[in-house]
């Protein structure tokens, strides 16, 4: 099974070239475009990494890792 990423950065055209990139390395890649919906994201599955912007529309980005790691299970542990 390949590894999954989770990418939240609101800059979409960043997110593509990033996720293509990784596609072509063989890793699973799933994006948000904001802090809440990249919570709502991990709330459906864990992936093995996350990839955070720290300046988010709705949140900064350091808010969004102290979400995650007050999360229940093992997505509080996710490395970010």
């Amino acid at each position: 099974m390949n590894p999954q990423l989770l990418m939240i950065e609101d800059d979409a055209r960043l997110a593509q070239m990033v996720g293509e990139y990784l596609a072509q390395s063989g890793f699973g890649f799933t994006t948000a475009s904001d802090g809440q919906g990249g919570l709502a994201k991990l709330g459906e599955q864990t992936p093995d990494l996350v990839i955070l912007d720290l300046m988010l529309p709705d949140m900064d980005g350091l808010e969004v890792c102290r979400r995650i790691r007050s999360l229940p299970g093992a997505a509080a542990k996710v490395p970010v």
